[in-house]
């Protein structure tokens, strides 16, 4: 049988952390992605505890910071190139005043975040699902884009 392949944004925390323990169950070998290096330590720990056998690569970057990703990305080819899934769960939420106090650079963070980073990571990944005619990208979306949340 051969290894399975899964990339998790996001992976220290809600959904991305229940979705890479869920696909540690399955058997998936993993590369972890998230901003707090502490959090992604014990997480692979954990990982590690249930499957010994299993490989966890964990990459503490900031999704933002586009030079240190493609810097993860190229030093980590091996294992990108096999990505079979990719889940973008890496979000935020910033600026909860009404729209004319707004701080722009609230915006620019979450534009930045959940939506540029997503595209970025998704468009390193791809070259190897486009090679091997196979792989599925799953995006993971606030509730906020169909409700708006007060002021």
């Amino acid at each position: 049988m051969s290894e399975k392949w899964a990339m998790i944004t996001g992976a220290t925390s809600g959904i991305g952390l229940a979705t890479a323990r869920q696909l540690s169950y399955e058997g998936y070998q993993l590369i972890l992605l998230g901003r707090r290096e502490d959090r992604l330590a014990l997480l692979k720990a954990e990982l590690h505890g249930l499957h010994p056998h299993q490989r966890v690569e964990t990459w503490a970057v900031d999704l933002k910071d586009h030079a240190s990703l493609k810097a993860c990305f190229a030093k980590s080819q091996e294992w990108v190139g096999r990505v079979e899934v990719l889940i973008n769960s890496a979000g935020l939420a910033r600026g909860l005043e009404p729209l004319h106090k707004g701080q722009t650079e609230d915006w620019d963070d979450m534009i930045d975040t959940n939506v540029k980073s997503l595209l970025w990571v998704t468009r390193l990944v791809l070259p190897g699902m486009v090679a091997r005619n196979f792989g599925h990208v799953i995006n993971i979306g606030s509730v906020a884009g169909r409700w708006v949340y007060p002021n």
